[in-house]
């Protein structure tokens, strides 16, 4: 896939369905206006999960990554992590942040690594 938008930055939806979908504490996504939006491959290989008759999932049916949704008429929704290509700006906006897991917060004196911990 190619994108033309990703100047947007980064929204982190944290309602139930991303969370469970991710698993993990949400889902970072770029909003893409479907005209900026192109398929260079890869599209012939989705799989789609109805999680519910109003919200889906598909996915690669070869690595299981998170394929591009169309969840509304004019924009394509992109997960951020999915692609190879240096975005030029952070998270833009959280989503959802009432629905947030228990566990998942902003609190200062978190710590931060570089590469992985041995701790």
């Amino acid at each position: 896939m190619r994108s033309m938008a990703t100047s947007m930055g980064v929204w982190v939806c944290h309602c139930s369905l991303c969370r469970k979908a991710s698993g993990s504490n949400g889902n970072s996504i770029l909003i893409v206006p479907l005209d900026r939006f192109r398929w260079v491959r890869g599209e012939d290989h989705g799989v789609t999960f109805a999680v519910r008759p109003t919200y889906s999932i598909t996915r690669c049916k070869t690595c299981g990554t998170p394929l591009p949704a169309e969840t509304d008429a004019h924009n394509v929704y992109v997960t951020a992590g999915t692609l190879d290509t240096p975005l030029g700006r952070g998270v833009r906006t959280h989503l959802f942040c009432a629905s947030r897991a228990d566990w998942d917060s902003d609190e200062a004196g978190v710590r931060h690594f570089d590469e992985r911990s041995s701790s």
